[in-house]
């Protein structure tokens, strides 16, 4: 066998072992733009309390009803993860001809989702709390202390600032790449600031899940039906034989 026979039949092997991932990274990519916002829109229909709550009624929540506390708490840890990857997916997807303001909108609105500890940390340390057996008003007096140190003030704004200020950004973004219509965009963008009056402002359950997370979950659906209709080629380059 020749050089130029050799090289070619590994030419030939490498290709044939490089698998082209493209349409399934489109498909977790929609699966996390659907699943993240999803989840969001179930925790606020089943958390205990209500965002204004003090902490004493946050707690009273949590006694009266340690089931739904329970399964708040499970849902925020299996939603971060693809609130995270539904960032980068919505950067991602407008990256092309939108690059600028993709980029920064994802960066903040992924960077505000990775900070979302700050606020899910209370509930799980009143949960403990009172599983333990403490009394209502110590667990509540506890939380108050958490809430009020100033890393968690810091953490808790930047998470509401951020997801605010970013979604705005890829909402912006997927309409000015044309990945959705500009009424689509309209609906990612109002929809936090709907979820923000009906949480402190107008105190809402069903606003929220509605207008507010239930209009993003929309608004980000039929982004991943872009996304799942979007050609491999268009999504990325293919992958490159080793």
């Amino acid at each position: 066998m020749t050089t130029t026979d050799h090289l070619t039949q590994s030419a030939t092997t490498d290709a044939r072992d490089t698998r082209d991932l493209r349409r399934t990274w489109r498909r977790v990519a929609a699966l996390a733009l659907v699943a993240g916002p999803l989840g969001v829109t179930v925790i606020r229909l089943v958390m205990p309390y209500w965002t204004d709550d003090a902490p004493a009624q946050m707690v009273a929540g949590f006694a009266a009803d340690p089931g739904r506390g329970a399964a708040m708490n499970w849902l925020s840890l299996v939603v971060t993860p693809f609130l995270l990857l539904s960032a980068l997916a919505m950067g991602f997807v407008a990256r092309r001809r939108a690059p600028v303001i993709a980029t920064w909108g994802a960066a903040v609105l992924f960077g505000a989702y990775a900070l979302g500890s700050a606020v899910s940390a209370p509930d799980i340390l009143v949960t403990a709390l009172l599983g333990r057996g403490d009394d209502e008003a110590s667990v509540a007096a506890t939380a108050q202390l958490l809430m009020d140190t100033p890393v968690m003030l810091a953490g808790a704004l930047s998470f509401v600032l951020g997801h605010l200020v970013g979604m705005v950004l890829v909402a912006v973004a997927v309409v000015r790449a044309r990945i959705v219509p500009l009424w689509v965009g309209l609906v990612i963008a109002v929809a936090q600031p709907v979820h923000v009056v009906s949480a402190v402002v107008v105190p809402s359950r069903m606003l929220d899940v509605v207008l507010g997370w239930g209009a993003t979950t929309l608004g980000y659906a039929l982004v991943a039906r872009a996304v799942l209709r979007t050609p491999d080629d268009e999504w990325d380059l293919p992958p490159v034989p080793r």
